[in-house]
């Protein structure tokens, strides 16, 4: 379990939902503070042993996202603008069972989900493009918005 839940430190293919996990692992030790324990290597055993068995094959494909990076063929082109990486993520899920794909562009990350549209996850990846860069804060600055 431990090896399909900590992926964000390997090179899988894939990222589960940290928050699902977490709510799972509160479950599993009851009235406990996740927060407050300090946990030996068998408590931390047992949880995981618990965690394993309470977690459904369902609950963590509905949960998992690729990443496009670790996918042979979705890499960004090198010409290729925002939306067309989009579209060509959408187009990816739509040919899979998977519901969502981690995308990353100019090291921006952003999700795309299989009902999204471009124009969506567009708006989302520009937000946080903009948080990160401070376009339009700039932008006020001089006057422009």
């Amino acid at each position: 379990m431990n090896n399909k839940i900590d992926n964000k430190i390997t090179s899988n293919k894939y990222t589960w939902n940290e928050s699902m996990i977490l709510d799972k692992i509160q479950e599993i030790l009851d009235d406990k503070n996740i927060d407050d324990l300090e946990l030996s290597q068998e408590e931390l055993e047992s949880i995981i042993s618990k965690l394993d068995n309470s977690l459904s094959t369902e609950e963590l494909n509905d949960s998992a996202c690729i990443v496009a990076e670790n996918i042979d063929g979705l890499n960004v082109l090198p010409e290729e603008d925002i939306k067309e990486y989009i579209l060509r993520l959408i187009d990816y899920l739509n040919n899979t069972n998977l519901k969502c794909i981690i995308g990353e562009f100019k090291g921006i990350e952003f999700e795309v989900f299989r009902d999204s549209n471009v124009d969506d996850v567009f708006k989302d990846y520009y937000s946080k493009y903009d948080e990160a860069y401070g376009i339009s804060s700039m932008l006020s600055d001089l006057g422009l918005k």
